[in-house]
């Protein structure tokens, strides 16, 4: 079972999954494998300029040699610094289901923010030049307490990503979508509505179908639902 489902609570459903742009990821492995390419010149050359220097600064190591071994020692750091990268790129992700928003991150050591649809005040999308031109940018939530805020730095497709995450909160708030609270009252308990009502429902929930955002079979049960109010 995959971390994130063990965060969803019963009958949640997950509507949209995000990750940092694999360009961060490849800018980050390129920036070390630079490092690593400046370390091995520097100890190819170091170890040509003091080749004919055999004086032991330590125990049997030479000043040649031993910034040939600085050099590997800093170089297989960064290498396994990109392979961490690696790791987080892999398991970091932001999460839309039907009740919130939530992000994960940790190799190991797991952290998760949550953020309420409910309580999602505003949601700040900046996009650079190359952001645009690559499709990533960082999408903030701010919620209601006005220090409580959700950053998703440079994820891929951010205008999607946003645009799911505001049709879930509308959703929500009109009790429709994946998880719609009347579905569990009885037919007595839930409130008539008018053809015109239901017929501007069923056009919505038509939209919705048509985006992805709700499947057929979904779709055919809330109609069947409201088609019983009538």
């Amino acid at each position: 079972m995959a971390y994130i489902d063990q965060l969803l609570g019963r009958g949640e459903q997950i509507i949209y999954i995000a990750r940092q742009h694999l360009f961060v990821l490849i800018a980050n492995i390129l920036a070390e494998l630079t490092l690593i390419a400046v370390l091995v010149a520097a100890g190819v050359a170091s170890n040509w300029a003091f080749s004919t220097n055999t004086t032991p600064l330590i125990g049997s190591l030479t000043a040649s040699s031993l910034i040939l071994l600085l050099c590997v020692v800093i170089s297989v750091i960064v290498m396994i610094s990109g392979f961490m990268d690696y790791l987080r790129w892999t398991t970091e992700q932001y999460v839309i289901t039907d009740r919130r928003v939530i992000q994960v991150r940790g190799i190991v050591n797991k952290r998760v923010i949550d953020s309420s649809l409910e309580k999602i005040n505003d949601v700040e999308l900046r996009q650079t030049l190359i952001g645009r031109m690559m499709n990533f940018g960082t999408v903030e939530i701010l919620t209601a307490s006005d220090d409580a805020i959700n950053v998703m730095d440079r994820i891929e497709g951010p205008l999607e990503f946003k645009k799911a995450m505001l049709d879930a909160k509308h959703n929500h708030e009109r009790g429709y979508g994946y998880l719609d609270p009347q579905s569990y009252q009885s037919p007595q308990q839930r409130p008539s509505m008018s053809a015109g009502d239901i017929q501007r429902t069923l056009e919505e929930l038509a939209a919705l179908r048509e985006r992805g955002i709700l499947s057929t079979d979904e779709f055919e049960a809330k109609k069947k639902e409201l088609l019983s109010r009538i």
